[in-house]
């Protein structure tokens, strides 16, 4: 009989021993794409009949995904006592703190995990190797050194160490699976003697049960929905800039009609998600938009799949995203997307057949909103187009089963070895 527990405790039986056990290590299982691909990741794997444990440092269950804390996950809070920033600062140490308390306890885990899956602080990957004989998977949303906002030579010495160690601790992973084709070439310009070669592994989505467009485009409100946390990075005011630039592009009957809603994960605990939400409301104000703009921050996830049921599109603002997850949700809501023309979307949205791609510019994005708001039959035809696009390339069924399949190569790969 084996000694590795089940999830349950009970010893896990010679029968059950082409299960593995998967310990993930994320730092803060809140909302945000990320975290979608990690609680995906998971859900499949115990779906599939694996024993999973996911260690984080934070999680509130009233700001995460409803997997996290339904029953499906087996989710352990440990290490909550390290702070996420001194002072709002210093928030890069805190993060590699948090991922080496949770990765110094994979070690004692009662499950001794086969595989670690790693995501967004690979710098503790060294110290898994030290404490543990698991198999390490890093899934890298982007390289770490290349979020880092820029700053003079005092910061860029204080960046020195973690960049060495990000890129220490890449080269140390057993796989380095990436979310794009786009993520992989920044990883490669990035640590150029990385002597593992990135897998490209798109997350996924499931179709989501919203009533397709109809192709006259109804008599109702015409919403725009932008989707995106409220954080700096996702320049979420070029969609309601756009939206003063559509101002001039309508019969002012017809832009009485529209209003965009801005929704996203919101944490309160971050100076610059603060920050963005007050920004955002200035510029509402400035541009004379109260009365056309709603700002929800966090929704959940019924109220998420309300918005994308109401809207008549999906606006994406992030210049240079790495994937993004909003493009590839709205298409598989049926709802044609208009996104920047550099990134991910560039890899998920096929330009004029499921969506609109432009330069990050208001004017821009303007005149995409306004052929989907003016053509209703535009925008029911791309919608469909998207939802079958997503089905056939980007499902989660196929994200799962080739995560799978390397986690289990890697099993494999070490019990040949010994």
């Amino acid at each position: 009989m084996d000694r590795r527990l089940d999830r349950g405790g009970a010893p896990a039986l010679a029968g059950r021993a082409a299960a593995l056990n998967v310990a993930f290590i994320h730092p803060d299982l809140g909302l945000g794409g990320a975290e979608r691909l990690v609680v995906d990741a998971a859900a499949h794997l115990v779906h599939a009949g694996h024993r999973v444990v996911v260690l984080t440092s934070h999680h509130d269950p009233a700001r995460a995904f409803p997997e996290t804390s339904d029953g499906t996950l087996d989710v352990r809070v440990r290490g909550r006592f390290l702070p996420g920033h001194v002072g709002q600062r210093l928030r890069a140490p805190c993060a590699v703190a948090r991922m080496a308390w949770l990765a110094a306890l994979t070690a004692r885990l009662p499950e001794l995990p086969d595989v670690v899956f790693c995501d967004l602080v690979p710098h503790v990957i060294p110290l898994l190797r030290l404490v543990g004989r698991a198999r390490i998977v890093l899934y890298c949303h982007y390289p770490d050194r290349l979020l880092a906002p820029s700053g003079g030579a005092l910061y860029r010495w204080y960046r020195s160490p973690i960049d060495r160690l990000e890129e220490l601790g890449t080269g140390m992973a057993d796989r380095v699976l990436v979310n794009s084709r786009f993520t992989a070439q920044r990883l490669r310009e990035s640590f150029p003697r990385l002597r593992v070669e990135p897998i490209v592994l798109y997350p996924g989505v499931d179709p989501l049960p919203t009533p397709d467009l109809a192709p006259d485009g109804g008599t109702s409100d015409k919403t725009i929905l932008c989707m995106g946390r409220f954080d700096p990075r996702k320049h979420v005011g070029l969609a309601i800039e756009a939206l003063a630039a559509l101002r001039t592009r309508l019969p002012p009957c017809d832009f009485a009609q529209v209003r965009l809603v801005v929704a996203g994960g919101y944490d309160p605990r971050l100076r610059e998600q603060r920050e963005t939400v007050r920004e955002l409301e200035t510029l509402v104000r400035r541009l004379d938009l109260v009365d056309r703009v709603l700002l929800r921050p966090s929704p959940t996830e019924a109220e998420r799949l309300a918005l994308l049921s109401e809207c008549r599109c999906v606006v994406y603002t992030p210049h240079d995203e790495h994937f993004g997850y909003v493009p590839v949700e709205a298409m598989a809501a049926g709802r044609p997307v208009v996104a920047v023309s550099a990134g991910g979307p560039v890899e998920t949205v096929c330009d004029g057949e499921t969506g609109l791609l432009c330069p990050p510019q208001p004017e821009a994005f303007a005149t995409a909103l306004a052929r989907l708001l003016g053509d209703g039959a535009l925008a029911a035809r791309l919608g469909s187009a998207g939802r079958a696009h997503v089905a056939a390339h980007f499902s989660r069924a196929a994200f799962g089963r080739r995560l799978e399949g390397v986690l289990r190569s890697l099993v494999e790969e070490r019990r040949s070895s010994r």
